[in-house]
């Protein structure tokens, strides 16, 4: 008959060290996973108190200078730190397209990709500390200066 004693000498220090194992990896899993959160509501913060205002006051300009300038919308991730500005996305003239610039986060860096109907036409990163006010301001005027300045030629 075997002892008790026997299999506990045999196993107890393997098993401690896969128990130690498995707890380390929990524990660097659920870091990681504060790690994430914290940094994608940091940019979420970012987003909702300087782009998204900065965005909405865009639209409410373009709407001001007529018709031909209507229907450009701010469109937020519910779950993501991704924001995006689209410009006339049902203008009706012929051969118009709709534009689209929007930030995100890719790790610790701003993301900003500028999209249009066919494809991307220009990516970015940024550092999270150029996130402010004039930086924005700067990146969605020339956005528009892009977009108009193209759609009228």
């Amino acid at each position: 008959m075997i002892d008790i004693r026997d299999i506990e000498n045999e196993l107890d220090s393997v098993l401690d060290r896969y128990q130690k194992k498995q707890e380390d990896t929990r524990n660097k899993e659920m870091k990681e996973h504060e790690d994430y959160l914290g940094l994608e509501n940091e940019f979420k913060n970012l987003f909702n108190t300087i782009v998204k205002p900065l965005m909405a006051q865009m639209v409410r300009y373009l709407e001001t200078k007529g018709n031909e300038f209507k229907g450009s919308y701010v469109k937020v991730s519910p779950h993501l730190a991704k924001i995006a500005l689209i410009l006339n996305p049902y203008r009706l003239q012929q051969g118009s397209k709709w534009a689209e610039i929007e930030f995100s986060r890719d790790g610790n860096k701003l993301k900003i990709v500028v999209k249009n109907e066919n494809a991307v036409t220009s990516e970015a990163l940024f550092e999270k500390s150029e996130v402010r006010s004039p930086f924005v301001k700067r990146i969605l005027i020339d956005f528009v200066k892009s977009y108009y300045n193209t759609e009228g030629t």
